[in-house]
């Protein structure tokens, strides 16, 4: 699966495509200069450069599990640059859901319609495999993914409390979308 288009704001046209294990370093780019900038006030400085750094480094991995294999990695271009990503699948906990796991563009091509056209591309598929539900969790204080998502027509079901391994809990929120 792969096609050029235009993203619903402004910008060059984009092609969308599944990301291979060639993509991985460029994928953990977006994602840890996504993490970077988005999470800057959730963490202290040196926490979150260890979190960005576990991000920048973990697609190699995760590509290579057999997790990987029933799941979908979607990715932008524009050019020659990966501008953004998204990871989803069947819910890990055995429901007739599906699982938006990641989605993310780098801070560069925030505001021009590149994670929303990344979603369409997503979106289709997740109908497709006839997922009834999806569902996506992010971080209470990441205001523009919570924005996005309730953009796109997600509603808050339910709130956790996420341990990133500094012992300071931060509370995340899932969404949840019916796809008819």
């Amino acid at each position: 699966m792969s096609h050029m288009v235009m993203p619903r704001g402004a910008g060059a046209p984009l092609l969308v495509r599944e990301a291979t294990r060639d993509d991985a370093a460029a994928i953990g780019e977006v994602h840890a200069e996504a993490w970077r900038v988005a999470h800057r006030d959730l963490f202290e400085a040196h926490w979150l450069r260890r979190l960005v750094e576990q991000r920048k480094q973990c697609w190699p991995e995760i590509m290579a599990s057999r997790k990987h294999a029933r799941n979908t990695l979607l990715l932008a271009e524009q050019g020659d640059r990966v501008v953004a990503f998204t990871y989803f699948g069947p819910h890990p906990e055995g429901m007739p859901d599906a699982e938006i796991f990641d989605l993310y563009a780098h801070p560069h091509a925030w505001g021009t319609g590149v994670a929303w056209t990344l979603m369409d591309a997503a979106w289709d598929q997740i109908r497709e495999a006839r997922f009834r539900r999806v569902r996506a969790w992010t971080m209470a204080g990441a205001n523009r993914a919570r924005h996005f998502y309730e953009s796109f027509g997600f509603t808050q079901t339910k709130t956790r409390e996420q341990d990133f391994g500094d012992g300071r809990p931060v509370l995340e929120v899932e969404y949840l979308r019916t796809t008819r």
